[in-house]
């Protein structure tokens, strides 16, 4: 019988034998592309021996109950079910069980604290050596083979398949040479350099990250920025554990929608943004970020160096192919006419195109073999959903009830009115397929001055306007808009602009003076953001590329910045009488009972009115009419006259009134 001393090394020996013959199939099992966690673990951080069986006692004790009573009874405490650090050290290197040895082999410098895949416990009596050593949440989890990310970056990160692949749509040239960019800088630098692909939502950065993830043979994990915690310390640890994941599970990270999170980086704060600080973290794998701004902008309120790349929206024949390429092959035949259509009225990028088409699927009516039956009702409905979505914070939208018939305007404006209508029609003609888009580098989006007095007709004329072309029109609320905090009123506008971008829409600013007024001599620091505010706006109508009417009084009052800017400006002097009996004829419904002594010449001739007041006397006499169950007689038509006189501030002359003057003086009495 053996003694045991030699009993003990005996069994070492058939210890480290069978551990040698474990690591073998370990490398064998490995290089045959096996799942194995531990070992992709200790690889991605480095780990050694001591560092990887100290993670495998943590999970046993988390994982087997056996296991746990086993710790419980060496450390002599049936409460102590995980192992300690010191009894780690005496387990898996006795020589250094003292407490410096345990404090250099597990503490804050160790590569395990330092990659963050330990949380110690509550230590005893204050002692490191007496702390539990527990695994950071979600290292158990990826050990058994789970999928899913920790619950501290699981609300803003997820995993993404990399399985796309970039197509042959004309489209996706750009993408194509993008991919290209960023497999070169990271074979010249042997890891992916910060790089910002910019462009609208939906044009394909993610697209592009994942073909780069599966050409390199990683995963790829999406964060959504808006969804990175604020505070700073709940962002430190976001990124901590951010950053461990995508080293353990080799993955390319992208960041999405990077202007959310940088809200107020342009603030003259030396606080660090959310984004700074994962990025940060980041620093040594491969980044993606993408968003709407500019790369330039990144880069300011970042104050990083980032490859700046540049997605564009599509033209009308890329948009028509995109179509055809995501409708059903035998609906996009039969709804040709249709799609040619939307192409030239939405300005859609491939997500959109998608995300329109699936909710057109779930509402449309099913054939016999179950497959949506779209039409193209349906489809422009969907993408006037699409386009709208996002904008009811900051915009009131007005259904168009006017049309040509319905307005009534000097002669030189109603031509103005309809060049307007026409330059919108025949836009992508003259830009595309005759290249004058080529000339401009911007200012390709169609802004309109609509001055006059209340009352003339400019909200008429903005109706009109929407309802030839068909498109919705969105009144901008100013109370909504305009902030007392520095730089929001300049956001709040940016994300009116970049939804409507793509929509083509009329974006309509009703009494704007308050927006688009003159730059003043700087005296003081609300003077200079001012100043800034406007200049902002006058870069953001270089940029926008959609239709924005602006209505004025007081024309004067305006930058004459904006006034260069404008590509129509519209007059709208008070009606004269011609044009006056024309309103009032019109003010009155073709339902209405009209009495036959109504006399429209004289009330076009004595009363210098606008078309807006003309419109409130016609309803105010209606219910005066109806109050007193008779036909609408001038009676009731002075009566409401007198009203308006009297809401305006004029007096009711018999100079004015003429032979109906005693009606008025009735009425008084009355």
């Amino acid at each position: 019988m053996a003694k045991p001393d030699e009993a003990v090394r005996q069994l070492r020996g058939r210890v480290e034998d069978d551990r040698r013959k474990l690591d073998r199939r370990v490398e064998l099992s490995i290089a045959a592309g096996a799942d194995l966690r531990l070992a992709q673990l200790a690889r991605a951080f480095d780990l050694d021996a001591v560092a990887r069986n100290a993670v495998l006692c943590c999970a046993g004790a988390e994982l087997d109950a056996q296991i746990s009573r086993l710790f419980a009874f060496m450390q002599n405490d049936a409460t102590k079910r995980r192992p300690s650090f010191a009894l780690l050290a005496r387990l898996l290197v006795p020589e250094a069980a003292d407490p410096v040895g345990v404090r250099a082999l597990f503490g804050p410098a160790c590569a395990l604290h330092a990659h963050c895949l330990l949380e110690p416990g509550a230590a005893a009596d204050g002692l490191f050596s007496l702390a539990e050593a527990r695994l950071a949440p979600g290292i158990t989890d990826f050990l058994i083979g789970a999928e899913r990310l920790p619950a501290a970056v699981a609300e803003a990160a997820e995993p993404v398949r990399a399985d796309a692949v970039i197509d042959d749509l004309a489209y996706h040239c750009q993408h194509r040479a993008i991919l290209e960019q960023l497999l070169l800088l990271r074979r010249a630098e042997g890891k992916l350099p910060l790089s910002y692909i910019s462009g609208p939502h939906g044009a394909g950065a993610r697209l592009i990250a994942e073909s780069l993830a599966k050409v390199i043979g990683k995963r790829l994990v999406v964060v959504d920025a808006a969804k990175v915690p604020g505070a700073e310390g709940r962002a430190e640890d976001f990124a901590r554990t951010l950053a461990r994941e995508a080293r353990l599970r080799d993955c390319v990270v992208m960041i999405e929608d990077a202007e959310t999170a940088l809200r107020d980086a342009d603030r003259e704060t030396p606080r660090t943004t959310p984004l700074e600080i994962v990025v940060d973290a980041l620093d040594g794998g491969d980044v993606i970020v993408s968003g709407a701004i500019p790369a330039a902008e990144l880069r300011h309120r970042m104050r990083t160096r980032a490859h700046g790349f540049e997605l564009a929206y599509p033209t009308v024949s890329e948009r028509i192919e995109i179509w055809q390429r995501r409708l059903p092959s035998r609906a996009a035949a039969r709804l040709l006419p249709d799609i040619q259509a939307l192409a030239a009225k939405f300005n859609f990028t491939p997500g959109q195109v998608a995300r329109t088409i699936a909710l057109a699927e779930m509402v449309a009516s099913r054939d016999v073999d179950g497959e949506p039956c779209l039409n193209g009702s349906d489809l422009h409905a969907r993408c006037r959903d699409e386009a709208e979505s996002g904008l009811h914070q900051f915009c009131q939208k007005i259904i168009p009830r006017y049309g040509w018939d319905d307005i009534v305007l000097p002669a030189d404006t109603r031509q103005q009115l309809q060049e307007v209508c026409r330059w919108v029609k025949h836009r992508s003609q003259v830009y595309e397929r005759w290249g004058f888009g080529a000339k401009l580098a911007c200012g390709k989006g169609l802004a309109i001055l609509f001055s006059g007095a209340s009352g003339t007709g400019k909200t008429m004329s903005a109706e009109v306007v929407a309802r030839d072309l068909e498109l919705d029109l969105f009144r901008v609320d100013l109370s909504r808009i305009v902030s007392k905090y520095i730089g929001e009123t300049e956001r709040n506008l940016s994300r009116i602009f970049s939804q409507t971008s793509s929509g083509n829409c009329v974006l309509f600013f009703d009494e704007a003076d308050a927006l688009f007024g003159k730059r003043t001599e700087v005296k003081d620091a609300h003077d200079r953001y001012a100043n800034i505010e406007i200049n902002y706006l006058l870069a953001e109508m270089d940029r926008y590329e959609g239709i924005i009417i602006i209505a004025t009084n007081m024309k004067g009052n305006l930058d004459q910045a904006f006034i260069r800017r404008f590509s129509h400006v519209l007059e709208y002097p008070l009606p004269d009488e011609r044009l006056r009996e024309v309103i009032w004829r019109k003010a009155f419904p073709n339902e209405s009972p009209l009495g036959s002594d109504v006399d429209f010449a004289f009330l076009a001739q004595k009363f210098n009115l606008p078309g807006g007041s003309i419109r409130n006397i016609a309803l105010s006499s209606a219910f005066l009419a109806s109050e007193e169950g008779q036909k609408i007689t001038m009676e009731h038509v002075i009566r409401a006259t007198k009203r308006e006189h009297q809401k305006i501030g004029r007096v009711c002359s018999k100079s004015d009134f003429g032979q109906y003057y005693a009606m008025v003086r009735e009425a008084e009495r009355a």
